[in-house]
């Protein structure tokens, strides 16, 4: 179908196909992925050099992903949230740390993060939860289940010594939540960690059905899958080559604590009509426009949760991981 946008918001689209990829990633890095022209029919100058035109929305996020056309899947989001607001919207490229200082700051007036990045954020007054996003499941929390083989000989937690373990996919939150599970009942931290004896940690399982299926085959397997997706799952008539395992291939042996989803949050200097407005955009708005639900990966937004819940899961995070959680300096402070 013939393309009939204005060659204003096409630009964009096209310089981003045109260029290699180390040029986007270092464009992005610079302008957040800034739009050159938009719908609403303003001139958008990210770095307000012209002075022409509001001041961006500047959002952070921690990494950029690409379509196959080597466009940001998140552009799509960037363009109705702006024509949505009636001002730029600007997504900068920033590590969690980064993220905290310019929310403390005000530079960065929202962010959008992950669990595990706003357990890295070290959440304090310097911002608040706009929304939570909605998982697969369109739920707002996760729980997992631990899980062996209905012929394995173990009973607990604490008989999994030199048992191979399944994870979910890389930077899966249940990941840290099962090996938590783990050191609470008794297999040492550095055994998970370091993999010289113990448990032995196999990453890279595309999700809860691989992990499930590896684990059945395997009586000297445990792993961690999603509590959902287990209620999911048939009683029986499950197979190992089977798309869908079934419930009686395995044995839950122990459960994770539950660990809400990533929030939208909005930095305490934000003016509260502009909080209300993007409030208002992903709860009510942004559910309607499915195919912008579906560049972010998302089923929705919902309301926020209390703080304390994600309490649990970042101090767990910060026991596993101490060197992604630093102190933070002084606002203001170089980077």
């Amino acid at each position: 179908m013939r393309n009939t946008a204005p060659h204003s918001q096409r630009v964009r689209c096209v310089a981003w196909v045109r260029l290699p990829v180390a040029c986007i990633l270092n464009l992005a890095m610079l302008s957040g992925c800034a739009t050159l022209g938009t719908s609403v029919g303003r001139i958008v100058d990210p770095f307000n050099l012209m002075g022409m035109g509001p001041p961006p929305v500047r959002i952070g996020i921690t990494h950029l992903e690409l379509s196959p056309l080597l466009v940001p899947r998140a552009v799509l989001f960037e363009e109705n949230l702006t024509f949505h607001l009636g001002a730029p919207v600007i997504f900068d490229l920033m590590t969690p740390h980064q993220i905290h200082v310019h929310l403390d700051t005000g530079r960065l007036k929202f962010a959008m993060l992950s669990t595990r990045e706003f357990c890295q954020v070290a959440p304090d007054e310097s911002a608040r939860i706009v929304a939570v996003a909605l998982n697969e499941h369109r739920q707002s929390y996760r729980k997992g289940l631990l899980i062996v083989s209905a012929q394995s000989e173990a009973k607990s937690l604490e008989d999994l010594q030199n048992y191979r373990f399944h994870l979910l996919p890389r930077d899966h939150v249940l990941n840290d939540a099962a090996l938590g599970a783990l050191l609470n009942a008794g297999v040492a931290h550095g055994n998970l960690i370091e993999g010289i004896r113990g448990v032995e940690v196999v990453m890279g399982r595309s999700g809860s059905a691989d992990v499930a299926r590896c684990v059945a085959a395997d009586a000297r397997a445990a792993g961690v899958i999603d509590e959902t997706d287990y209620r999911n799952w048939p009683a029986t008539g499950g197979a190992f080559a089977g798309l869908t395992p079934s419930r009686d291939m395995f044995r839950v042996i122990g459960e994770t604590i539950r660990v809400p989803e990533g929030p939208f949050v909005a930095s305490a200097h934000t003016d509260p009509e502009l909080v209300e407005k993007v409030r208002r955009y992903l709860l009510e708005v942004l559910p309607q426009r499915k195919l912008v639900l579906g560049s972010l990966g998302l089923t929705g937004f919902a309301p926020p949760v209390d703080l304390n819940d994600y309490e649990a899961y970042c101090a767990l995070y910060r026991q596993l991981h101490p060197a992604d959680v630093p102190s933070v300096p002084a606002a203001g402070k170089d980077l």
